[in-house]
């Protein structure tokens, strides 16, 4: 089977509501702000809120993505995350999206189609599927037949 078409595109899961990243702001800032005043100390508080901002960077900043003859990449504003072809050990395909694991078990690697612009979806979702095809087809038993 021939190896789909590579696909890139972004993710941004607060793309749909813009209300959710005005509340993950709030909700960073009162927690930082309780940090701060917990240890009597401001720079506590600022530490805090960029962690915390850190840590759902990807939810509100977005990230891009990418499925090609390599692997998948998911790059967010400070965490990149790869997975050769040869690492995964399940692939599934879902109407919310795409999840690929990793053959140690160490996690995996989740794709969000609400996540991703109206007019990716068209060309994303039908990417999806072929590298899953491929992924399925690469995986089966080679069969081997004499003919004589």
């Amino acid at each position: 089977m021939q190896t789909p078409e590579a696909i890139q595109w972004s993710e941004c899961l607060a793309r749909e509501r813009p209300g959710r990243r005005v509340l993950l702001a709030v909700v960073i800032v009162a927690l930082a702000v309780a940090a701060g005043m917990a240890a009597q100390e401001w720079f506590v508080g600022a530490l805090a809120a960029v962690g915390l901002a850190a840590v759902t960077a990807e939810g509100w900043a977005g990230c891009r993505c990418s499925m090609d003859a390599q692997g998948i990449a998911r790059i967010g504003p400070f965490k990149r995350r790869q997975l050769p072809w040869t690492m995964v050990e399940a692939f599934t395909v879902a109407n919310e999206g795409v999840t690929l694991a990793r053959v140690s078990g160490r996690g995996a690697i989740s794709f969000h189609l609400p996540g991703i612009a109206e007019v990716d979806r068209v060309r994303v979702l039908p990417g999806w599927r072929a590298w899953h095809a491929w992924w399925m087809a690469s995986r089966a038993p080679m069969e081997t037949s004499e003919h004589g």
